[in-house]
């Protein structure tokens, strides 16, 4: 953690690039390979939540979170509290790589029949386009929403009316991945327990570090 740090420490938004990068290309060269041996992740509980077009907007609103933290904390010069975001969240990233690699899974509860001019509509067949149904658990979207929400509202301190707010828009993201049935209900849950196993985990080393 201490190497890591070091390099981080260095050249913060290059290394946060470069990381990305890596994760990026990972993640899409998984995507296009071709694998027969997808678990399908299924439950229940997925035939009662209901297929809802808008939502997209809510599922797409987490390329802002991934965004507005950082550039928020980047402007800020506030490296250690970016760091304390980072590090855990591109740790569930990883780590939901390695698990699709050991045990890859898929979806067959796609609504694909979209049809329509409108902007959802839109928005699900673009997506339906670079995000293939499989390699779906952990849910990387909610893992992410998660820690950073979690870490970002540690960090505001006593800025109540953003808590509340990223705490809505963290519930939110969550729900929508399933009211647009991009995941199951097993995916969310996994990708909420990964978070908060990664946000305990990350959290104690820093505060052991602290004292």
């Amino acid at each position: 953690m201490k190497n890591i740090k070091r390099i981080y420490e260095k050249n913060p938004l290059k290394f946060i690039l470069e990381v990305y990068g890596v994760y990026l290309v990972w993640f899409f060269a998984m995507e296009k390979l071709p694998n027969k041996n997808y678990h399908i992740i299924y439950s229940k509980l997925d035939d009662y939540i209901p297929f809802f077009k808008p939502a997209i907007l809510m599922y797409s609103s987490w390329f802002l979170m991934l965004v507005i933290p950082f550039v928020y904390l980047l402007k800020k010069k506030s490296y250690d509290n970016l760091y304390r975001i980072i590090i855990p969240m591109f740790s569930v990233m990883f780590i939901s790589l390695i698990i699709y690699v050991i045990y890859p899974t898929a979806l067959n509860i796609r609504v694909t029949d979209i049809t329509g001019n409108d902007v959802c509509s839109w928005l699900i067949r673009q997506i339906h386009k670079i995000d293939p149904p499989n390699n779906v658990c952990p849910s990387i979207h909610v893992s992410t929403t998660v820690i950073i929400d979690n870490q970002f509202r540690k960090i505001l301190q006593n800025n109540r009316k953003i808590k509340i707010l990223f705490i809505l828009w963290d519930v939110g993201i969550c729900i929508s991945t399933m009211l647009v049935k991009q995941h199951s209900i097993i995916d969310v849950v996994c990708g909420i327990i990964l978070a908060h196993a990664i946000l305990f985990v990350f959290n104690k080393k820093q505060n052991t570090a602290n004292h």
